[in-house]
């Protein structure tokens, strides 16, 4: 088996998920939206290094570099949509803690 022969998208997913617990662990309930936004650049810059280093396949070239750029910043767009939805103005960040202002 080669890396060619597993689901990228199904490894990527995974290695995301592995990731979270690691780029995010010292982020509390009262971290600052700030904080939360640097958690998730810093993931999608591993994120798109690691996609770009396995949509290489077998071998790294030269070209990895230019991979490494279009692979983080493609992560980064799709990190920042969902921060934007997340802890934007009425995002999910924001109704939780009104939710538990109310429950207080």
């Amino acid at each position: 088996m080669k890396i060619a022969d597993l689901d990228m998208r199904e490894l990527i997913d995974a290695i995301g998920g592995a990731l979270i617990p690691v780029v995010y662990k010292d982020i509390g309930k009262d971290a600052t939206p700030h904080a939360v936004r640097e958690r998730s650049r810093l993931n999608a810059e591993i994120m798109g290094r690691l996609a770009a280093v396995l949509y290489c396949g077998e071998k790294v070239g030269p070209e990895i570099v230019d991979l490494i750029d279009l692979f983080t910043a493609h992560m980064q767009l799709e990190h920042l949509h969902s921060m934007d939805r997340f802890l934007g103005p009425g995002g999910g960040l924001s109704r939780l803690r009104n939710a538990a202002r109310k429950a207080q």
